[in-house]
């Protein structure tokens, strides 16, 4: 049995597999930022298997596992026992569901119902899709037609507004807003960027009024956040799609899966 340093880790998924561990990557890669909500990550192998601990700032711990033979889960069952019992909540994952209906992982982890979750990213260097003219970056100059988006649902208004007021007024690098404006003055949808550093970028919203549907814009910001961050040779990710019609915009677009999990729910400790 190793016990894997963070650094460790990065060494280890870079070696793996690049491209599929593109987000534990920029997760190991950010340990101590104050927006993270993973405070620390380590690991433990045997042979080619794999556990790698996320601690949470809420006290929780997730559990990631790859594994080929499953007469090695004792072993890390031995390892990370403490470690469960004293976290508040604790949650599984696994990049194949097959563990999960392993007799030796039940009897060991107990039996849990999965779901799957898949990332995508735009893993290809070139986009062919031309930029709408409509869309562009959101700066402090924009305040007016960011008071001015209405929409019924109080939620899609605050998500804007609110990422404008905190993070754009403020200057945050790490923070970008693409909206799409007609006529200069009024915005039909946005989408809104987060990064830790600057080379990992991820959706936290997308949204197109509802008068606006139908009319490709969500595909248009998507290909247009695309190619902006490629272009200054950087990661777009659009992360885990919350829907099948969202699914289908980020492959429209060309993004592609780049990693494939399966999850328990998070579980409370007695």
């Amino acid at each position: 049995m190793n016990k894997l340093t963070r650094e460790d880790l990065i060494v280890l998924l870079s070696e793996r597999n690049e491209t599929k561990y593109a987000a534990a990557l920029n997760e190991l890669r950010n340990i101590g930022n104050s927006n993270l909500a993973v405070t620390k990550m380590y690991g433990y192998s045997v042979g080619d298997d794999l556990v790698i601990v996320y601690h949470y700032c809420f006290d929780g711990c997730h559990f990631y596992f790859e594994i080929s033979d499953f007469n090695n889960l004792i072993y890390f069952y031995n390892e990370i026992e403490s470690i469960m019992k004293s976290a508040k909540e604790i949650l599984f994952s696994s990049d194949s569901p097959d563990i999960f209906q392993n007799s030796q992982f039940i009897n060991l982890f107990g039996k849990h119902d999965i779901i799957k979750q898949e990332s995508f990213g735009m893993l290809s260097p070139v986009i062919s899709h031309e930029r709408d003219k409509n869309i562009r970056r959101l700066t402090i100059e924009d305040e007016k037609i960011v008071s001015a988006f209405y929409e019924p649902l109080r939620q899609y208004r605050d998500n804007l507004k609110n990422a404008f007021e905190t993070r754009i007024k403020t200057n945050d690098k790490n923070c970008i807003i693409y909206a799409y404006i007609d006529n200069e003055t009024d915005i039909l949808g946005y989408l809104i960027v987060d990064t830790f550093d600057g080379y990992y970028w991820d959706i936290s919203y997308i949204y197109v009024s509802e008068n606006s549907r139908g009319k490709g814009i969500a595909k248009k910001l998507a290909a247009f956040y695309a190619n902006d961050v490629i272009e200054n040779g950087y990661f777009a990710s659009y992360g885990v799609p919350e829907n099948e019609d969202s699914k289908k915009v980020a492959v429209s677009v060309g993004f592609e899966m780049f990693e494939r999990r399966y999850f328990t729910q998070w579980m409370l400790q007695k």
